[in-house]
């Protein structure tokens, strides 16, 4: 489909407008133009022009107050024909008679001498423009005062003297909040300025940090809207959508408008839009099984073609383009076990280089953003998914140099309109919120927005505004009867909106502990058995918490947490209390368990640069790796004599002899226990006295919950669960009638636009 520029709202469906193609209906000053139907009606009269004049129209409302130069409008409205001047001429002309004119006092185009033409009558919304034509109808276009015309609200620039090089235009503001010519009744009124107050405010000079914001509204749709990226003249939103359920792909939208064009649509996944520096395109990221490709797409839609490849790029986190438009940044890796880094490639010449060196065993190096400049480029490091920073690396040589020291989970960033600071989001205070730092470190500052949950802020230099992906992410804990063998949620007073997830039972069964963000950022909370009087026990403000497990005396409950950048193993009081780190070590330790007897807690860990199970003495001491090989999710059985476990990225359950650890892996080699057990599964089982629950996936059909029998090595299909079964974490309640777990219960992304109050 074709894309909608700064041409305004378009009246029709996105289906009618790819039938029929074309740019969509616009309004020009008082002018209602119909491309479709080269058609142009203002005051009262309906033209109807040649399909040349209505392209050369289009073109400079591509690109408002913009000078076209007229080689570009020969190259372009005339293109494989011989043409000259005149016929340029004579569609101008005819264009100012309609429109009734004047070229030494232009409202609508402006001739720059030894340049081109503009336009510089303001662009609305068709809806707008076809009820402004209706009440301008009935008043003679003298009669009107010269301050309500178009005039007053286009670029004050003034024409330049003669022989002067054309200046840039100027951006348009749109603080205020003008009335439509004072001639259009309320409901015009309040429409045109709901269309001006959702259009960013525009300002050469804009720094970008406000005191407030108003947070205004971008995207609603069904499904997942995100990865926004700012027009350079803030008049369009280019984002990623699902289209409710489907691939990702990029569209773009008219700031001020409803209506969504859909610029491709491919079944691999399309990432990451950039604008080129006119606007004219986007570069987007497309990925499968072949590598990664940069992609380029006309802003008015069409054909997609390919202008860079590395094939050795499983996939990327992101990319940026340089301002000049000659080179990509892109945060790329070549297997899931390698970290990503910040790759910088020339779009001419195809050649690249890696210009960052993230440490081994991280998640690496993401979200390059080129400085205003060019000259540097600020990007996210992480430990893994929660612990994060923002660094920045000159490309002229140098190391990266590290701006925050939280490590927190960043998932964001930007560089302020102006240029002089970086926008990130960040959990430093508990939720998602947006700060800014000096570029050159320091000086952080929160911006306040209003909103508990900012991701991925987007800027254009220049345009004083800040779009941003706005996330709901919630779960849900379930229960499943095994007397009754059904499947239902958990008690109400577990439930909420916001997420819930890793329940475990006490040891009496007469509590839970689970993780929630229900206070504000993730933390452990425990209640009673049936939900009530739930209260929050623990949590580090921000930093990364998770998979609480009771002591089998019921008198601590250890979990994980990244409150220092690294993730380790704690434990505090059900009652709550100050957390007491139990762990300690290289590299991160996370979801602990108790051994049966209570003298040993399990955990797995990547000291020694893969994921191994450990064994630590309950009252302190050195861990012991207690599988020679990979290791997760570690359990014990029922009866305490076998160690559980299952594999990252491998299918099966597995098991060892339990022994006195103490004196390390004395005998006893692992066995596969369970074949069936999908990669994605591999927290999903719970011991029982007489086997252990776990998913089993089938090639056709709903997953079941299945009993596996030791003994025999037989399994035993309990219930079927929901076709969609995403759930994780199965635990079984001590009397053995109840497992409980959580699963998402959807999520949801939308765009916002903050402007300065």
């Amino acid at each position: 489909m074709s894309e909608q520029t700064a041409i305004g709202k378009i009246d029709e469906a996105p289906g009618d407008r790819a039938a029929r193609g074309g740019p969509a209906n616009f309004a020009a000053g008082e002018a209602l133009i119909q491309p479709s139907l080269n058609r142009i009606s203002v005051h009262g009269r309906v033209t109807q022009v040649e399909p040349k004049v209505m392209q050369v129209l289009i073109l400079m409302a591509e690109r408002p107050g913009t000078v076209i130069s007229r080689e570009t409008f020969l190259d372009t409205v005339w293109a494989g024909t011989v043409a000259d001047d005149y016929l340029l001429n004579r569609a101008v002309s005819e264009l100012r008679k309609i429109f009734d004119d004047d070229p030494q006092a232009p409202r609508y185009i402006e001739t720059i001498r030894k340049g081109g033409y503009r336009l510089i009558a303001p662009i609305a919304p068709a809806k707008v423009a076809a009820a402004v034509a209706k009440v301008a109808a009935d008043e003679p276009a003298s009669e009107r005062p010269a301050s309500e015309g178009p005039a007053a609200m286009a670029p004050q620039s003034g024409a330049p003297s003669a022989g002067a090089t054309p200046p840039p235009a100027t951006p348009r503001s749109f603080r205020s909040r003008p009335a439509l010519y004072g001639l259009a009744a309320a409901c015009v009124v309040a429409a045109t300025a709901a269309v001006f107050l959702l259009a960013p405010r525009l300002s050469g000079d804009a720094s970008g940090i406000a005191e407030r914001y108003d947070v205004l509204p971008l995207t609603s749709f069904v499904g997942l809207e995100f990865e926004p990226a700012l027009s350079p003249d803030g008049s369009r939103i280019a984002f990623i959508w699902d289209g409710g359920g489907g691939a990702f792909d990029v569209y773009v939208k008219t700031i001020g408008s409803e209506d969504v064009l859909n610029l491709t649509d491919s079944p691999a996944d399309e990432r990451f839009p950039v604008w080129s520096a006119d606007g004219r395109s986007l570069l987007f990221a497309r990925t499968d099984g072949s590598g990664m490709s940069i992609m380029r797409v006309s802003a008015l839609g069409g054909g997609v073609t390919r202008v860079f490849g590395d094939t050795a790029a499983a996939d990327i986190r992101g990319m940026s383009l340089s301002p000049d438009g000659a080179r990509i940044a892109y945060a790329g890796r070549e297997s899931a076990a390698s970290p990503y880094r910040i790759f910088l490639a020339a779009l001419d010449s195809g050649e690249k280089r890696s210009v960052s060196n993230p440490g081994p065993g991280s998640l690496g190096d993401i979200d390059p953003r080129f400085s205003r400049d060019g000259q540097s480029i600020a990007f996210v490091r992480g430990v893994n998914e929660v612990t994060k920073d923002v660094y920045r690396i000159a490309l002229d040589g140098g190391e990266s140099t590290r701006l925050t020291f939280d490590n927190r989970k960043i998932n964001g960033l930007a560089w302020s309109p102006g240029g002089d600071r970086l926008l990130f989001t960040s959990t430093r205070s508990g939720m998602y919120g947006l700060w800014s730092a000096d570029p050159d470190g320091g000086d952080l500052q929160q911006v306040f927005l209003g909103n508990e949950n900012v991701h991925q802020p987007a800027t254009a230099a220049g345009v004083d505004a800040i779009a941003f992906e706005q996330w709901t992410h919630r779960s849900r804990l379930r229960q499943i009867d095994l007397v009754r063998r059904t499947q239902a949620d958990a008690s109400p007073y577990l439930q909420s909106t916001r997420w819930n997830s890793n329940p475990v039972w006490s040891p009496d069964g007469e509590r839970i502990a689970f993780v929630s963000n229900r206070g504000g950022p993730h933390s452990i909370w425990v209640s009673q058995r049936d939900g009530r009087g739930a209260v929050q026990i623990a949590d580090f403000g921000g930093a990364f918490i998770d998979n609480p497990a009771w002591s089998p005396d019921g008198t601590l409950i250890a979990f994980d947490g990244s409150p220092d950048g690294t993730t380790a193993i704690f434990a505090v009081s059900p009652e709550g209390g100050k957390p007491r780190k139990i762990s300690d070590g290289p590299g991160d330790s996370r979801n602990p368990a108790w051994s049966r007897d209570g003298a040993w807690l399990y955990f797995e860990s990547n000291r020694s640069g893969q994921w191994r199970i450990y064994a630590q003495p309950a009252t302190g001491g050195t861990p012991i790796a207690v599988t020679a090989g990979p290791g997760i999710d570690a359990r014990e059985s029922a009866d305490g004599q076998w160690l559980l476990y299952s594999k990252p990225g491998q299918p099966g359950l597995w098991q060892r002899p339990r022994e006195d650890w103490s004196k390390g892996i004395a005998g006893g080699s692992e066995e596969l226990l369970i074949a069936a057990l999908e990669p994605q599964d591999g927290g999903n089982w719970a011991p029982a006295p007489d086997g252990i629950y776990f998913v089993r996936r089938l090639a056709e059909g709903a997953p079941m919950l299945s009993l596996f029998d030791p003994v025999d090595s037989s399994a035993t299909d309990i219930l079927a669960l929901s076709p969609s079964f995403e759930g994780w974490g199965l635990d079984l309640s001590p009397d053995g009638t109840q497992l409980i777990f959580s699963e998402p219960a959807g999520q949801e992304s939308d765009l916002r636009l903050a402007v300065p109050r």
